[in-house]
């Protein structure tokens, strides 16, 4: 069996990948300052909790809602990756759950995990 291997990613797909990662953490950040910034008024706060907070509701479910277990136990979010010549799903619960749960239970956890600084 041949080994299975993946090609590089090319300038253009690197740069896709980086403007779509700079967008979601500029919309978090704006977030994270409209609603913890003391120098915000508290009807600005509520307004943005009352759109925000549900949309970011919305897509932690969706994420969860992605990495469910398969019938043999396997995560059907996760993409395949390559274990000894051959393409296998992660057993659930995946790293990604693992992840998202830990960050849920410690929140501040998160800045110390991911490669940009908290505002």
């Amino acid at each position: 069996m041949t080994p299975i291997t993946s090609a590089p990613v090319g300038p253009a797909l690197a740069r896709a990948h980086h403007l779509l990662r700079q967008d979601m953490l500029g919309y978090l950040d704006s977030v994270e300052h409209l609603t913890s910034e003391h120098d915000v008024e508290d009807d600005t706060i509520l307004t943005v909790a009352r759109t925000e907070v549900p949309r970011l509701i919305a897509v932690l479910r969706a994420t969860v809602a992605d990495h469910r277990a398969d019938r043999d136990g396997r995560c059907l979010g996760c993409p395949p990756t390559p274990v000894d010549g051959r393409m296998v799903r992660r057993g659930w619960p995946c790293p990604v759950l693992d992840r998202a749960q830990g960050f849920l239970n410690d929140p501040d956890s998160v800045y110390d995990a991911v490669p940009y600084e908290r505002r």
